[in-house]
């Protein structure tokens, strides 16, 4: 008997409890109803690129259950990496130049490739500076201990036998000061508050540029850290522009880096929200800003954490319902298995399934109702079938396509796109077969008048062929001239008779 009542009771219950876990399973992959894992961050000082960096990944890792907590009282690269070595954080920006030896040794990975970063040499104007080897002798500001800006002048004065007079400290609140010859910096182009408005402000200061010879050294013999780059003219000034010229420079990358050690589900969560988001970040790292841009966040690291790689190559690592079951009691784990797992499955197959076909359905449609347009204006069909590539290929990247799907869409674009190529090209070569054989007929007649005519209406044609995009400027030229030619022979030659 208790055992027919339970049989009875279960299939009473058996519709709400699969609504209960459809529920509970949109709850937890919605955010809801989980607290938030706690990661630390070692960034920069406020206002400083790295800190305006650090403040924008805390702002997105909550949407996948992240938070990033960050004091923002760090000197930079250098302070940053040993705090990440000695594990008082799990994640740090840093410089690759400055990281470059630890990533060699494993003790740190890459999550994301985050900033380009330039080396300034700024001068006072005053000062007969031209070129980096005249900074001999000099009272050079090289940024404070435990900066990246410290790290990359101290490579740079060791890898040359100048010498100067070095100087640490702030290099952001000495630009004016007159006590010192030269100070460097290394940052995002305009990325840093401070720097902006110093150098904006300032007056008498001038660019170093370094030369080709010494860039050359610098890149073979650091080719895993520096690049040659220019600092364009008018950056940090339009008028009188600042600098005043392109300045040859080098740059290096700057990156968010873990620990191998640190859980790869942890960093899988960190580099998607990143990945993301990553036109966020595109003011201090202007490739991401492109087409594709967030493939910039990992292409040329040599070093990635499996996290990060899963992360970029499977997608976003959360699943939910998986991740209920580990945070659950054993008979709620047990539970949810067997109410969901079958009937869950199913139920998002078919929802798949559908979606997959009303995108289909509609496609075509818009297809459809594209190449109605073939015949009378391919071109009009031709830009709306681009225009539609670009959508999917957003939508692909933004994660609101499947791969699979959208490579069935852009299939049929490209056929479509084939079939417009196809009827312009007959198209114009029709007008033209048709203007040439209009040009010809004008041998068969004598009467001036309707000669002049006759070739005034071909010019208007194929003056509409080219104001419409049938015909191209070449081609026009081509014919205007043999009109001319034909213009003076055939009413020369009727005057004749």
């Amino acid at each position: 008997m208790p055992c027919v009542l339970v049989a009875q009771l279960s299939r009473s219950w058996r519709p709400w409890l699969l609504l209960w876990s459809l529920g509970m399973m949109v709850w937890t992959m919605s955010g809801c109803g989980r607290n938030l894992q706690t990661v630390r961050l070692s960034s920069g000082r406020d206002q400083s690129a790295y800190s305006r960096i650090g403040k924008q990944i805390q702002e997105i890792a909550p949407q996948v259950g992240l938070q990033v907590e960050d004091n923002f009282d760090s000197q930079g690269s250098q302070q940053n990496l040993e705090r990440l070595l000695s594990r008082d954080v799990d994640f740090a920006l840093v410089q690759l130049d400055v990281a470059s030896e630890a990533m060699k040794k494993g003790e740190v990975v890459a999550v994301a490739m985050l900033t380009e970063e330039y080396l300034h040499i700024v001068s006072q104007d005053a000062v007969s500076i031209q070129d980096f080897a005249e900074l001999q002798g000099k009272t050079v500001d090289i940024g404070a201990p435990g900066s990246g800006i410290n790290f990359t002048a101290s490579r740079l004065f060791r890898a040359t036998n100048l010498t100067i007079q070095p100087k640490t400290g702030d290099s952001l609140e000495r630009f004016t000061d007159k006590t010192l010859d030269a100070i460097v910096y290394v940052g995002p182009l305009k990325a840093s508050v401070q720097v902006r408005e110093k150098l904006r402000q300032s007056a008498g200061l001038k660019f170093v540029p370094l030369s080709l010879s010494f860039i050359n050294y610098l890149t073979l013999q650091f080719p895993e850290s520096y690049r040659k780059a220019y600092i364009p003219q008018g950056t940090y000034k339009p008028l009188p522009a600042l600098p005043s010229v392109d300045i040859l420079t080098i740059s290096t990358g700057g990156a968010l880096l873990t620990r191998p050690d640190v859980p790869r589900e942890t960093v899988a969560l960190m580099a998607w929200t990143i990945f993301s988001n990553a036109r966020q970040f595109a003011s201090f790292y202007s490739k991401l800003a492109m087409e594709n841009g967030a493939m910039n966040l990992y292409e040329g690291l040599l070093y990635v954490h499996p996290g990060a790689i899963q992360a970029y190559q499977s997608g976003d690592p959360r699943v939910a319902w998986l991740k209920y079951l580990r945070e659950n009691t054993p008979l709620q784990a047990a539970s949810i298995m067997l109410l969901t797992t079958t009937s869950i499955g199913f139920l998002l197959r078919g929802w798949r399934k559908r979606k997959t076909g009303k995108i289909i359905k509609g496609h075509r449609q818009v297809i459809a109702e594209l190449q109605a347009q073939l015949t009378t204006d391919p071109r009009y069909a031709l830009q709306e079938t681009e225009n539609l590539q670009q959508q999917y290929r957003l939508m692909l990247i933004e994660g609101n396509l499947s791969p699979d799907l959208y490579q069935r869409i852009d299939n049929m674009n490209e056929i479509l796109v084939q079939q417009c190529r196809n009827e312009i090209n007959r198209q114009q070569d029709g007008n033209l077969n048709q203007i040439i054989a209009d040009l010809t007929d004008l041998h068969d007649h004598n009467d001036q008048d309707w000669i002049i005519k006759h070739l005034q209406t071909c010019q208007k044609t194929y003056r509409e062929m080219l104001i419409n995009g049938h015909l191209d400027f070449q081609t026009y030229l081509s014919l205007y001239q043999m009109q001319l030619l034909l213009s003076t022979v055939l009413v020369n030659s009727v005057s004749l008779d």
